[in-house]
Order: C-alpha cells, then structure tokens, then sequence
C-alpha cells in the first residue's frame, strides 16, 4: 500500500502540494510606517509582523522592468502603484504577486522570480467594473487565489466577483453578483457601511472568506455566487478597521489595518476570535491589503491510502446541489464499484464506474449536509481509495 495526496477535488489540486504551507506574507504598504499612499510592495515575517523585505517603494532607487502583454518593452510613463492598490493576491506556483491599481482596469503582477523589480501588465486582461473615479463602488478591494489556482477579484459592492487565470495571456472572467445569502438580513454584501472594503483568503474546499473593513465575515461559494453572513470578528481594539486578509503557515487568519501601526492580529476562523497579536516592539507597517499562498482548512486535507496505480479525482468537494463527479483514471476501462456511506457506515448511494470515464453522482434528495465517506473498489472486490466527501 502506497500514500499519494488525493485531492479532494480538481480544484484543490491544483494549489495543494503536499498539503504543505508557506511562510510568506506579503503587504502593500505605504512609503513609511503611518501613511496611507498604498505603493509600496513587501515581504513581512509570518510570526511577529516585520518586516522582511521591500520589494518596491517609491522613496528607493531601484531598476524597473516593466513588461507588457502586448509589448515585451514597455517604457514605463507612471509608478507600478500610480492610483494606489488595494488588492493584491499571491501565486505560489509562479512565484508571482498580483494586484491591480484602485483607478485602473489592468491585472498586474510583481515577478519575484527576478532579481530587478520585474512588473508585468497585462493589458488584455481587463477588470472593466466600472467608472473608478467617479464611484468607490467599481473599485476593487478584495483579491485572492482559491483552491482551484484560479486568482479571485471583487469589487466594493459586490457586484462583480472575477476569476482570472495566470496564463500568458490571462482570461478574466466576469462571474457576476453576488447573492446574498438567506440569513444575511441587515448585513447585505452589498451595503457599503457593512460589508464594502477589507480583503479575501481561500479555502481548501473551494470557498472564498471576505472579511470586510468593519470585520465582518461572509463565505463565498464561488459556484452558486451566494455570500453567508458568518459573523463579525470579536477582541479587536477600537479603531481597528480590517483592510487586509491572509492565512499564514499555521493556518490561522492573519489581518491588518489601513490605520493601525501597534499590530496585526491572528483570528480563529472557527469562532472569528482573536487569538493573539502579531507584532514587534516597534508596531507594524499599517496596511492596505495581505496576501499569502495557504488555504484556511488546508492543514485539514490528509492523505488518502491508494492501492494500485488509479488515480481518482472527486469534483467538486463540497459537493454542491446533491451532485458530483468521479474519474478514475488507470489506462484501461476496469470497472470499479463507487459508494458513499454515512458516518454510521450505511450506504446511501451506490454505482458502477468505468476506469477512465467521468461518472456522475446524484446523491438522494434526503441527504443532510455533512462529511460521508467515498469509497472506490476495483473488480478484485480490493479497496482503491477511501475519501472524505463534504456535502453542502
């Protein structure tokens, strides 16, 4: 018996390596501690909040490389963060820091994989929300890269949650409004005083968590669009407006303020209780937004025992809508036997699956939401897989 990471879905395999979590944050900042021009990019240290390291500021002499999808050369008229950022996201897999300018409908990106500041704009792929100068409405706030490796930006009011790739030539989807959820009540995701500004993170499971300036928490389901009011996070000092979001190594949510300089604060996203400050004696750079590669719920994902060579994908995982897929890929047609099975073992559906096939899954009308347990089984009545599928 051998043990290979099985995603729990295409999504999450596609930025889970090894369920492994990176020590980098990164900050956009402004030039100095206090000031609220947000055009500096840096690397702060995961544990305590200092910093590690500037990768752009103003104030600093340094060789710009600016490069462009539609001219490799381009000559740069204006700063990297002309109009200010406020959204940015980190791509591990690339070794990349994403953002896009406040008054600005282009995608851009910090290539950290240079040794000279290598900014790349990619002209084509465009965030056109709007009108940006006439209406905070159209800015976008909030960015993050979800378990899919998929990049995610929304903008203040929610009316526009976009997907964008990281292909040499990006595609930038427009997935529309979100919908907000039954319970939301007051706390609409379209309100400006409740839920506008702040930042995202992913999670394992192919969520999006936005927690806005005034610390309020919603859950994206980035497939239905709807947008669950969770709760507001408790224990922040007064004066403390949440502007940016990341997860850090131990995967705990990591926020800081556009105005606060003391620290930064880790969150229990269990119970949207601060756990503890993150700081040095000196405070922090105040900042506009947060970026980091982990996923909440990313340390949760284990591995799964797989006999044989098969290689079994689940999508998607939570299963949404009572509905999923199943492939199993080995180079031949095998037939397997596919079941799921409730947490008191009793098997609530079961069919025959085909190797190198797609099988879909329609789970009962009846079933709860919850964890049950998908197990494949080959023609030799041999266990292949055993895998945790969430339904929501």
């Amino acid at each position: 018996m051998k043990k290979v990471f099985l995603p729990l879905s295409a999504l999450i395999a596609l930025s889970l390596t090894g369920s492994a979590q990176s020590a980098k944050i990164f900050a956009i900042t402004g030039d100095v501690k206090g000031n609220v021009n947000w055009n500096a990019f840096r690397e702060i240290n995961s544990v305590d909040g200092s910093l590690k390291s500037t990768i752009y500021s103003p104030s600093v002499k340094q060789t710009i490389s600016y490069q462009s999808s539609l001219n490799r050369n381009a000559t740069p008229r204006l700063e990297p963060a002309v109009s200010a950022v406020a959204a940015a996201a980190y791509d591990a897999k690339n070794n990349r820091l994403y953002y896009t300018n406040m008054r600005g409908n282009t995608l851009n990106y910090v290539d950290l994989n240079e040794n000279n500041l290598t900014v790349v704009s990619n002209e084509d792929a465009v965030f056109n929300t709007g009108d940006k100068f006439k209406s905070e409405a159209n800015i976008i706030t909030r960015m993050s890269f979800g378990a899919d490796g998929a990049g995610y930006a929304l903008t203040n009011d929610a009316e526009h949650l976009i997907r964008f790739t990281t292909d040499s030539r990006p595609v930038v989807t427009d997935l529309g409004r979100l919908i907000d959820g039954a319970n939301n009540g007051s706390n609409s995701i379209h309100n400006s005083i409740t839920s506008w500004g702040g930042d995202m993170v992913g999670d394992a499971f192919g969520n999006l968590y936005l927690v806005n300036m005034h610390s309020n928490v919603y859950k994206v389901n980035t497939q239905t669009l709807v947008a669950d009011y969770v709760g507001t996070i408790k224990g922040l000092p007064e004066g403390f407006t949440t502007n940016g979001a990341a997860v850090n190594q131990d995967g705990d949510l990591v926020i800081s303020s556009a105005v606060y300089t003391q620290s930064y604060f880790k969150v229990d996203i269990s119970t949207l209780q601060v756990t503890s400050p993150v700081k040095t004696e000196s405070g922090v750079y105040n900042a506009s937004d947060l970026a980091s590669a982990n996923l909440l719920y990313q340390s949760k994902v284990l591995p799964t025992e797989v006999v044989g060579k098969e290689s079994v994908t689940i999508y998607p995982n939570p299963a949404v809508g009572k509905t999923f897929q199943v492939k199993i890929s080995n180079g031949t047609s095998d037939k397997y036997s596919v079941t799921v099975t409730d947490a008191k073992g009793r098997t609530i559906v079961g069919n025959n699956a085909y190797g190198n096939q797609l099988l879909k899954v329609d789970l009962p009308k009846g079933t709860s939401t919850g964890v049950y347990v998908l197990k494949v089984i080959n023609c030799s009545k041999q266990t292949v897989c055993t895998q945790k599928l969430v339904v929501e």
